[in-house]
């Protein structure tokens, strides 16, 4: 009962062994159903099933790792008690002025007090003193 008056397709045709008949979903041609295969997608971190029964020649893709997710290693444990070197703070001034016309005059405002004054380096606290912190 084959021939090219039969559309058997791509299909294997047996009397003594019969099998079930599929459509790929892609390309539409007959196959046995045993030699078409789920095509599968990267979703996440995980492969997922598209429920595309395809056929192994031409039709099933090759899973894009594009679309597979970063999986980022977690953070490295912090360092127990540590003790950071003790640098100097520089405190900015924020006071943006034009210069003054002649040099050792202060800004000052209509009271006479001076705007500007001197940056001094702030010390930061030892950490070492318990007392300083509760």
């Amino acid at each position: 009962m084959t021939g090219p008056f039969h559309p058997t397709g791509r299909a294997r045709v047996s009397r003594r062994s019969p099998q079930a008949h599929a459509i790929c979903d892609l390309c539409g041609f007959r196959y046995l159903r045993s030699d078409l295969v789920w095509q599968y997608q990267w979703s996440g971190a995980k492969l997922q099933n598209l429920r595309l029964l395809v056929c192994t020649r031409t039709c099933q893709d090759v899973p894009q790792a594009q679309l597979k997710s970063i999986i980022i290693p977690p953070d490295p444990l912090p360092v127990l008690n540590p003790r950071p070197e003790q640098y100097a703070v520089e405190v900015p001034s924020f006071i943006a002025t034009e210069a003054p016309p002649f040099e050792g005059s202060d800004i000052t405002t209509e009271s006479g007090d001076n705007l500007i004054w001197e940056i001094e380096d702030t010390p930061l606290p030892d950490p070492n003193n318990p007392v300083l912190y509760p």
